[in-house]
């Protein structure tokens, strides 16, 4: 059971630069359908898995603070990381 008042622990830096900076300016004409937020790197190419080649989605990365693209190709869903943009 948690005390009343108590704090929630801290975001991960991940996450806190996401909320703190990123949120506001992503949902200001609504979520786009291509950002799939804090989801995995399995979960992603699970996804991917049920799309035809080409397609894409952009994700919090879990490793870094910043934004991974995850796509599809002929062969197999692939994840690539990439700096905030």
């Amino acid at each position: 059971m948690t005390e009343v008042g108590r704090l929630p622990p801290p975001l991960p830096p991940r996450l806190d630069w996401f909320v703190q900076t990123q949120v506001a300016q992503l949902t200001q004409e609504g979520v786009p359908a291509w950002f799939h937020g804090a989801i995995s790197r399995e979960d992603a190419e699970n996804l991917l898995q049920l799309r035809p080649p080409g397609s894409f989605l952009i994700r919090v990365s879990h490793s870094h603070v910043g934004y991974t693209l995850s796509y599809n190709v002929a062969t197999e869903p692939k994840a690539a990381a990439a700096t905030s943009w």
